[in-house]
């Protein structure tokens, strides 16, 4: 008896393996093909004017266009072959990006449909939960959270849309053909984005990778860097030149040969960390600690602070509306001596950017998507048979317009 249950569970085994991949050859997924209609469609809805001009008399444009999508078509099949159409990431993703879709059919069809803030603040009082799972989908996506002024920013900006979504879906238009084909092009989008990025996950360097070129590139490991960068700062501290040592040793170019010098600036615009040290320092003080930013270890020194009035902004005519007072902005004048700890990582950017440039060209032979030569954007003012390789009009180049042929 045993010894034909074996024979027969194998029989299963190979009858399923092939019935599985019978379904896989039947499947056809829904970005094999890019259909002209649907390009035209796309473009006349999320296009401004002049862009859509644009594109409806350069043939080479269009082209592009149309290569740009079977790109992404390629990679969503490939997304969808490895399953990522399945994860909540892509489930959630999808989501607010339906929202937003719907949100901004709805304020282009309702211009007047004016979102008061108690609307929106009373939304977001009922939805928190909703709200804060959204906040941890865009932190996955982040390398640092996002702080409380964007926290901010975003509730005001999810709520609004979540509303607009509502009213969209009253109206009916999530059942509009039109907004059916911006979905399918925004879900292509999301799953060819998530594609790229599991390729980059993937094709990080392995642990063994980053050993051998470390070894082979001492200068890059980060550990030595930051024993180089204390080493500065001990020799700082014992009182040291700091503008001599900035010069000898930082490795920030825009600070070379100036002692480290990096003029004023307000907030908002340096390294998020490297911004609330500098700050955080008194006219004539200088880090006690080492400062780790994305770009590497500095030692910082305040020269001075001000208070500075915003330079105001450029205006057009003869008798220009009056802005609002702008307050004055805290500035600092700042040195530093910055120790970089950027090259291994760099290396590791540019060795996984290699790797997922070469796994994507595969994925668009692997993912063919059948696709027209052309297609056609109906605009006000522009003859379509006189463009070439439009409609019935002759090759060469388009005929300049005599201004006198119009008066």
């Amino acid at each position: 008896m045993k010894s034909r249950i074996k024979p027969i569970l194998f029989i299963l085994l190979i009858a399923g393996v092939i019935a599985a991949q019978s379904c896989k050859l039947l499947f056809k997924s829904d970005y094999a093909e890019l259909k002209a209609d649907d390009l035209t469609a796309f473009v006349e809805s999320r296009f401004p004017e002049m862009q859509k001009r644009q594109l409806a008399q350069n043939q080479q444009a269009r082209k592009s266009f149309i290569d740009n999508f079977k790109k992404m078509f390629a990679f969503a099949q490939a997304a969808e072959d490895a399953g990522l159409h399945k994860s909540e990431t892509f489930k959630k993703q999808l989501e607010f990006t339906m929202e937003q879709l719907l949100a901004s059919e709805y304020g282009k069809r309702n211009p007047e449909v004016i979102v008061s803030k108690e609307e929106w603040e009373a939304y977001y009082a009922s939805h928190k939960d909703q709200f804060e799972s959204h906040l941890n989908l865009i932190n996955t996506f982040r390398k640092q959270p996002v702080n409380d002024a964007q926290k901010e920013q975003h509730r005001a900006f999810w709520s609004e849309v979540k509303l607009r979504g509502d009213k969209a879906r009253q109206a009916n238009l999530d059942k509009d053909p039109g907004f059916k084909i911006l979905l399918r092009f925004a879900r292509a989008d999301l799953l060819a984005n998530l594609y790229t990025q599991s390729l980059k996950e993937k094709n990080k360097l392995t642990d063994a990778e980053k050993r051998k070129f470390l070894a082979d590139n001492p200068g890059a490991d980060p550990d030595k860097q930051k024993e180089k960068a204390q080493g500065l700062l001990d020799r700082v501290k014992n009182g040291e030149n700091f503008e001599k040592l900035a010069d000898d040793y930082t490795e920030d170019p825009s600070g070379k040969g100036k002692g480290g010098d990096l003029g004023w600036f307000g907030k908002g615009i340096m390294d998020p960390t490297f911004e609330a040290a500098a700050f955080a320092l008194q006219k004539g003080q200088t880090s006690n600690e080492l400062v780790k930013s994305a770009f590497g270890y500095h030692i910082i020194r305040v020269d001075d602070r001000r208070m500075s009035s915003p330079p105001a902004p450029a205006t057009a005519g003869p008798s220009p509306a009056p802005e609002p007072k702008q307050e004055p902005q805290e500035e600092v004048h700042a040195r530093h001596i910055l120790i970089d700890t950027r090259v291994l990582d760099q290396y590791e950017a540019q060795t996984t950017d290699e790797k997922v440039k070469r796994e994507l060209e595969d994925a668009t032979l692997k993912f063919p998507v059948s696709a027209p030569a052309d297609f056609t954007l109906n605009i006000a003012g522009i003859d379509r048979n006189r463009i070439p390789g439009v409609g019935g009009g002759q090759g060469g180049q388009m005929r300049r317009i005599n201004p006198e042929e119009n008066k």
